[in-house]
This record gives structure tokens, C-alpha cells and sequence, in this order.
């Protein structure tokens, strides 16, 4: 069984790498379909899938797919629905969202339930909520006793939705279960970089902000508020504007982008980087060495690139009381997921020698134009045994 461990050198290091590798796991394109007709042979599976209701044609893929490698145990949904507003230039495609949430209630018929959450985007006086209302929605495991297995699919999901969602059920998840048995948490996205580049934003939003959950609010302290600030954007094609946004929030002492290489496409390494050549170097002035490199298809890659660069500049810069560490995630949604491992594990580290304060920098956009047609794409899952 190939695995793919989630790990970090470092003399500091207070996690067992062995422990790691038996926790995490990956299967994708032609392993994804066998892995679920093997667990699901293996027994009685009580499924639950989690997934946002959006007019991406991926959403139900994930669903598809699962629910077509066998039967034997109930198969329920929870469908996040989210409304960025009547401007939103998302509302052009009512009609694609409204389709596949018909395809999710036939795929589903006779085999379980499907229940909707609506999120609240915005208060009251209009600013973004929707962070805070998804965590708000997940307040504890008791939905979860009942499951085998708890699947989320972000393929439908905004990055300001699935990050603070994946965050909340990590922390459920990792806690002691006393007696009882855990569910398996699985994390599924149809990936497709081509098909990420081609749902373009439209509307984004003034200004950054650091995401719910992880916002390090001693980036605030007095006491630290002199630390350097290391910044790590996750590039993608399209975002000179976010970067920018990003950049006057952070107001980082170093810049570490990090590119995808390998990728499927040999240039997509080499794209942003003369899309944001001007911005990039004449600008912020970032150093060539400077650069990170993880492949484009394995987030635990992703994940451990980010742990060694935060710790090592955390080492480094012990001396100088630390540092502070900021991600942004604006690339592909499988190599988002990798950014929001790093930003919990790092989150965690709360005290003691290990600790390092993270913060996920944002910028929220009014809604997404598709460029041209989609295409199909195979899901990949990622799988954490807890």
C-alpha cells in the first residue's frame, strides 16, 4: 500500500513520523474507484457526504463515483448552500447549480438522505460572515457517531467555505473519542488545474483579510508585534491583483512562493512567474532563491515543503523572538488542501519551543465567470485515519 507521509525534521520536532505515515494516505485517478469498492466489500459503510451546492459540473463527481463502488450501508448528504448575493456574478449560472443538485438527489434516491444547510455569507451591516457561520454549523461529533465515514467533497466549495470547514472537523475529529469508534474523515476534489484557471473571479473584493480560524490573533499582540513576517502565496495564474491585496495586509519581511513542479503542463511553474514578473521582482522585490517548489498532483508534498521552510526561518530567526508565518492559498484546490494542512498542524503548535504563529490571508471575491467549457476530470481522494 503506497503512502504518503506528512512529516518534519527538525530537532524540535515533537510528532512521531512513523505515527504520520499511518494516518495519511492518498488515492487518485485509477486508485480512486478500487480503493472504495475494497472499503465499502469490507463491510457495512454508513457514508456521509459533506459538499458545496455550486454550479461547478465537479460537485457530484466525488459522489458518483463513491456511491457507484457498491452498496451496503446508507449514503446521506449534507449540501452547504451559500448565496454570495443578488450582484453576484455567479447568478448567471442558476441553471448549472440547480442541475446538479437534481443529479445529487437521483444519485442519492432510495440510499439516504440529503439535507441542506444555508450559510450566511453577510451580516447584517454587510460584512463577510461565512466563514464563521460554516464553522458555526459543525459544532460538534455528535452527527457524526452514527457514520463509518465522513466524506467531504470541496469540488463546488469556495476557498473562504472549505478552508474554516476542513479546519473545524480536523479539531472535532483529533479529539480523544473515549470508548467509542472514530468515523474515517476523507477529503475528495475532482482536480483539475486547467478547469481551476478557466473559473475565473469577478468582483474581488478591496480588501485582504485573514480567514476565521486562522486569523493569529497574536498577530496582534503587543508583545510580538515586531516578529518577521515570512509570507508563502500558494501562485496561480490570474491573481496579480489578490497578491497585491495580500501583500499591503501581510506586509511581510520575506516572500516564499511556492510554484507547482512537478505539474502536468511543464510550464505551469514557469507561467505565473512571468504573469507576475514585473510585480514579483521589481515590486516586492522577492529573491529567486527564494522560491518553493512541490508537485502539482500530491498535496503531502505541498504540506511538507511548507512545514520545512516555516520551521527553518522559525530556527533561524529564534534570536529575534521568532517569527510569524502567512499562507495563501491561490492555486489549484489540491494544492489548497496541502496549505490548510500546514496552517492546522501550525495552529496547534500554541506554546513551547515548537510554537509559530500562522495566519491564512484571503481576499473574497462577488462571484466566478467560467471562461469556456468545462471538462471531465477524475476525483482524487485523500484519506486521514483518525
Amino acid at each position: 500500500m503506497k503512502r504518503s507521509p506528512l512529516h518534519r525534521k527538525t530537532a524540535m520536532n515533537p510528532i512521531n513520523e512513523e505515527r504520520l505515515a499511518r494516518l495519511y494516505f492518498m488515492r487518485g485517478t485509477d486508485e480512486f474507484a478500487p480503493f472504495w469498492r475494497d472499503l465499502i466489500a469490507d463491510g457495512d459503510r454508513r457514508l456521509l457526504f459533506i459538499l458545496g451546492h455550486g454550479f461547478d459540473q465537479r460537485m457530484c463527481h466525488g459522489v458518483e463515483a463513491i456511491v457507484g463502488a457498491g452498496d451496503g450501508g446508507v449514503r446521506d448528504a449534507i449540501v452547504i448552500e451559500y448565496d454570495e448575493g443578488p450582484r453576484s456574478h455567479s447568478q448567471r449560472y442558476l441553471d448549472l447549480r440547480q442541475q446538479n443538485g437534481e443529479r445529487l438527489e437521483a444519485l442519492l434516491e432510495g440510499r439516504g438522505s440529503v439535507a441542506r444547510r444555508p450559510i450566511t455569507m453577510f451580516s447584517n451591516d454587510g460584512r463577510r460572515v461565512g466563514a464563521r457561520s460554516i464553522t458555526n454549523e459543525f459544532a460538534s461529533m455528535a452527527e457524526f457517531w452514527s457514520y463509518s465515514d465522513v466524506v467531504v467533497d470541496v469540488s463546488a466549495l469556495p476557498r473562504g467555505l472549505y478552508f474554516p470547514l476542513l479546519s473545524k472537523l480536523l479539531s472535532l475529529f483529533d479529539r480523544d473519542p473515549g470508548e467509542r469508534k472514530r468515523p474515517n474523515l476523507h477529503v475528495v476534489v475532482a482536480h483539475s488545474p486547467s478547469l481551476d484557471r478557466r473559473i475565473v473571479d469577478e468582483g474581488v473584493e478591496e480588501n485582504a483579510s485573514f480567514l476565521h480560524g486562522f486569523s493569529a490573533a497574536s498577530f496582534e499582540r503587543e508583545a510580538t508585534k515586531d516578529q518577521p513576517r515570512i509570507w508563502i502565496p500558494l501562485l496561480g495564474r490570474g491573481q496579480a491583483i489578490q497578491l497585491d491585496r495580500i501583500y499591503e495586509l501581510v506586509n511581510p519581511n520575506e516572500i516564499c512562493p511556492l510554484l507547482p513542479s512537478p505539474a502536468y503542463n511543464p510550464r505551469e511553474a514557469d507561467d505565473p512567474v512571468l504573469e507576475y514578473r514585473e510585480l514579483l521582482f521589481d515590486q516586492l522585490r522577492v529573491e529567486s532563491q527564494n522560491f518553493i517548489y512541490a508537485s502539482e498532483a500530491n498535496p503531502f508534498e505541498v504540506y511538507r515543503q511548507l512545514m520545512r521552510s516555516i520551521v527553518h526561518y522559525r530556527d533561524a530567526l529564534e534570536p529575534l523572538g521568532g517569527c510569524k508565518a502567512v499562507l495563501s492559498a491561490m492555486s489549484s484546490k489540491l494544492l489548497s488542501v496541502g496549505a490548510l494542512l500546514a496552517a492546522y498542524e501550525l495552529s496547534r503548535w500554541r506554546s513551547g519551543p515548537d510554537r509559530v504563529d500562522v495566519g491564512v490571508a484571503h481576499v473574497d471575491t462577488q462571484g466566478y465567470r467560467i471562461q469556456e467549457n468545462q471538462e471531465e476530470e477524475e476525483p482524487l481522494a485523500l484519506w486521514r485515519v483518525l
